[in-house]
């Protein structure tokens, strides 16, 4: 009876351990969810303006297609943010002579 006991302790001390692992896991969850958070209000601010300084451009403007097809609406815009923020495509946005 009293391995039995000893075994429970061993136990305990195993799930202790598998608890301050869980904890630490739902404490990083809990950390990205608010970066996350963080990161799209970033972009939903960065992306009104982009669309009215670059969304509402003329027509006659020579980069208006380009411009109008990725800042033409906040969510667009958003999208196209979030492209260059994760694996920026300069080279796409050289050809088009937007880069300034």
């Amino acid at each position: 009876r009293l391995l039995r006991i000893l075994r429970i302790f061993r136990i305990v001390r195993f799930l202790k351990q598998l608890y301050l692992l869980a904890y630490g896991l739902a404490e990083a969850a809990q950390a990205v969810l608010w970066v996350t958070c963080l990161m799209a209000f970033v972009l939903y601010v960065c992306s009104i303006l982009l669309v009215r300084f670059f969304g509402h451009i003329h027509e006659d403007d020579p980069h208006f297609a380009f411009l109008r097809a990725r800042f033409g609406t906040i969510l667009r815009s958003m999208m196209t943010l979030f492209e260059l923020m994760a694996s920026p495509n300069l080279p796409e946005y050289a050809q088009q002579g937007v880069l300034f």
